[in-house]
């Protein structure tokens, strides 16, 4: 099983494109794309849905007619898709582990900070991929793109088109 985790894209307000790194990924083909939210344009989702199974769920900068969240079971496991807007402060570890028991995941998928971390808490798995275009994200001016795939039973954390860091499940 490969999965694409990315989000808060931020086309156009932020962003005008996804970088063409972040584009040789997506078109290497998933089984899953999971997007964090903050899409802005719907031709960003429409271009992700040609290289894989593709969820996304509403930013807080979105209005686009997505879902709050989504539950996707695979063959590793339930997440639990969200943007992260719904917990406080913003980026709350606890708050995402409880929300993704209650939802009975394995993996809570969020975004909203534009600060990836992968961890494990309680059990679950916290995934955030920051932000695919580097966008500026509100509490500071910007960051480096960001995203994180999963092959072989491992998460991998990518910045600028590097691999930083390496999760096994």
């Amino acid at each position: 099983m490969r999965i694409l985790i990315l989000g808060d894209t931020h086309v156009p307000s932020r962003a005008e494109d996804l970088p063409d790194w972040v584009k040789e990924v997506v078109e290497e083909g998933w089984d899953i794309i999971l997007h964090t939210g903050d899409v802005e344009e719907n031709w960003v989702l429409e271009y992700l849905s040609n290289f894989g199974k593709l969820y996304a769920v509403r930013g807080n900068m979105d209005y686009l007619n997505l879902p709050k969240f989504e539950i996707v079971d695979t063959e590793i496991g339930r997440f639990l898709l969200i943007h992260g807007h719904q917990v406080h402060p913003r980026g709350n570890r606890e708050q995402l582990a409880s929300l993704g028991r209650s939802a009975g995941a394995r993996f809570v998928v969020s975004g909203h900070t534009h600060i990836p971390f992968m961890e494990e808490r309680n059990g679950i798995v916290l995934l955030n991929p920051g932000t695919a275009t580097g966008a500026w994200g509100g509490s500071y001016e910007g960051g480096e793109e960001s995203l994180i795939t999963f092959e072989d039973n491992v998460f991998t954390l990518w910045k600028n088109g590097e691999q930083v860091l390496r999760f096994p499940i």
